[in-house]
């Protein structure tokens, strides 16, 4: 989160990515470190044993979102 605010304090555009699990702490600590309008991808958390988790299904919410976010950047 920090390291986002101070890109984005800096100048540079920055997206931080979190699982959902930590969502709202990140929501909040954008708020509270003064940069509500931080753009933060929050994607489900993989659950399960290692072997199990589909990294790809992650990757592709992340990827998802991103995307969304430069369409609506670009308006």
């Amino acid at each position: 989160m920090r390291d986002g605010i101070n890109l984005e304090n800096k100048g540079v555009p920055a997206v931080v990515i979190s699982h959902d699990v930590f969502g709202k702490a990140a929501q909040a600590q954008s708020i509270a470190l003064g940069l509500p309008e931080l753009r933060v991808i929050i994607y489900d958390q993989p659950k399960g044993k290692p072997d199990d988790v589909e990294g790809a299904l992650s990757a592709k919410q992340v990827v998802d979102q991103l995307e969304v976010m430069v369409r609506e950047s670009d308006r």
